[in-house]
């Protein structure tokens, strides 16, 4: 198996490229295409386009260093207003309702109920200033870092699953000297067990590789076109694309994010001995989690810092921020507990729409890529227990659509609504004094902790941890909430949400490690 992967390695199969040699591949040998001949259409490594100049001395041979004259480029600019699910047909129109580009089959099979579906000249025309070039131009950079730091980690991982391959092969070895010849067919079935799991895994990481190059490509291909002076329904569409490939991104990278580092373990059968007769593999190859070598104290730096100002004409106190969400197309949606509002900000980070609420918000989460849930609750401040009953608590659905905030739906609790998170199509909802589970449409599912002191202590919103069934972290953890005492202090296995924290702007920091933009709260 060794001996395979050495001469995978040699063949450069575990490199990819946004095109190959075409001689070279005809040999089963992966190298970068850097030359393309128009009249062979072939392209060529730096080798073999030495012969086919010998050979075709008067063909014209353009190189991947001349940019825009580079084939694929050309490639994927001739096909860019063409429908991806109907490769023959142009892109005519834009489904607002879906956010997608059409062409006219799309219409008529499955956009037929749309209310609005708009050609691409007038979208183009009513949405040259809702999206700025500078932030997708942004998106496309940090998301072509994110996906070449993934490449970079799937090729360690590639690493690690070998030398952990190596690793146990050797411990396979171990355990067969210390027994006799019958196990020389158990021995088989181990290791045959072994290079099963490791090809499995193996070609799934160089396929996700694969994939983010490719997101890498197109990415970079569309930043160039947006830098052009073309049309405006050709600059709408490459628009579109750009947007719509990095959250095909985002998604690459949640799921990819998921097996992060898989590696190996080899888990031997110590009861070998005494039945080995009865044994059909001499231990169990698992899959675990890597070992990571985090530093609990290591300080994370802010590489840049924006304020804006989220203050209007209408707001009769300081804007006290509660709740923040984000929607696909970058907007952000902002509760205001002093002001009774939610706000939506545009990517410039500027107030498009507000909506007010009957009373107080106090916390947000997201509930799709447009839509996202409120909790609003009347606060008492002479109450023994701030969060009490009260007709108006509940919580409020809301989505945005073409740059406005739309009332969905409104449930009505008979108890304070504070901390919210959606999770696997329920809700989870914090009182003050007790946590609840909810469906989405209101029915309680059951009431997984109260406080019977009734000093308002549980006041964070709930959220499992990833992979973990939340109530087994109750039976290993006590409660995965934070509580605050009655004297001020608090003890937390979740952050606490402030209740007060008095601002009335937007503070964006960027992570240099995640190259992502936090909005401070």
């Amino acid at each position: 198996m060794a001996s395979n992967l050495n001469n995978s390695q040699q063949k450069g199969s575990d490199v990819f490229y946004d095109v190959c040699c075409s001689v070279c591949e005809e040999d089963g040998i992966h190298n970068e295409g850097l030359f393309h001949c128009k009249i062979c259409f072939k392209t060529y490594c730096d080798e073999c386009v030495k012969m086919h100049k010998k050979l075709h001395k008067d063909h014209a041979v353009s190189a991947k260093c001349d940019g825009e004259s580079w084939y694929v480029a050309n490639k994927v600019d001739d096909t860019i207003e063409l429908c991806e699910e109907h490769t023959t047909e142009r892109l005519t129109m834009f489904c607002e309702d879906h956010e997608q580009l059409l062409c006219h089959l799309c219409l008529l099979l499955s956009h037929r109920q749309c209310s609005k579906v708009f050609t691409l000249a007038e979208q183009a025309k009513s949405n040259s200033q809702r999206i700025p070039l500078v932030q997708v131009t942004k998106g496309i950079e940090k998301s072509q870092k994110r996906l070449k730091d993934m490449v970079d980690k799937g090729k360690d991982t590639i690493k690690s699953l070998k030398a952990s391959y190596e690793q146990i092969c050797e411990e396979i070895l171990d355990e067969r000297r210390q027994i006799n010849e019958n196990l020389d067919r158990l021995q088989q079935n181990t290791i045959r067990e072994l290079e099963s799991i490791h090809e499995r895994l193996n070609n799934s990481i160089e396929d996700d590789t694969k994939r983010c190059l490719e997101c890498i490509s197109k990415l970079k291909i569309y930043g160039a076109k947006l830098k052009d002076n073309i049309l405006p329904e050709r600059t709408f569409i490459t628009l579109r694309k750009c947007i719509d490939q990095t959250a095909a991104a985002d998604s690459l990278l949640k799921s990819m994010l998921k097996n992060d580092g898989t590696d190996i373990k080899f888990q031997p059968n110590r009861e070998l001995i005494q039945c080995h007769a009865d044994c059909t593999d001499l231990g169990k190859i698992i899959i675990g989690d890597p070992q990571h070598n985090v530093d609990p104290n290591k300080i994370v730096s802010i590489e840049d810092k924006s304020e804006y100002n989220v203050q209007t004409a209408t707001d009769k106190y300081t804007c006290a921020i509660t709740g923040i969400c984000t929607t696909s197309n970058g907007d952000l949606v902002i509760a205001d507990c002093y002001n009774n509002c939610v706000k939506l900000l545009n990517q410039a980070y500027k107030v498009i729409d507000q909506v007010q609420l009957p009373t107080t918000p106090w916390s947000m989460c997201s509930i799709s890529s447009f839509e996202m849930a409120v909790t609003v609750s009347k606060y008492n401040a002479h109450a023994v227990c701030k969060y009490e009953a009260d007709a108006l608590n509940g919580i409020h659905f809301l989505r945005v659509d073409d740059g406005k905030i739309i009332r969905k739906q409104v449930l009505k609790m008979n108890h304070a609504c504070y901390g919210i998170a959606h999770v696997d199509a329920e809700v989870f909802v914090t009182s003050g004094t007790a946590l609840y589970e909810y469906t989405m449409d209101g029915r309680l599912v059951k009431k997984l902790y109260e406080d019977r002191t009734r000093q308002a202590r549980v006041q964070c919103t709930f959220i499992p941890l990833p992979g973990d069934d939340y109530q087994d972290q109750f039976s290993q953890l006590g409660v995965v909430l934070t509580f605050q005492d009655v004297d001020g202090t608090s003890t937390s296995a979740a952050p606490l949400r402030p209740l007060f924290r008095t601002q009335s702007r937007i503070e964006v920091y960027t992570n240099p490690q995640s190259g992502q933009d936090h909005p401070d709260l």
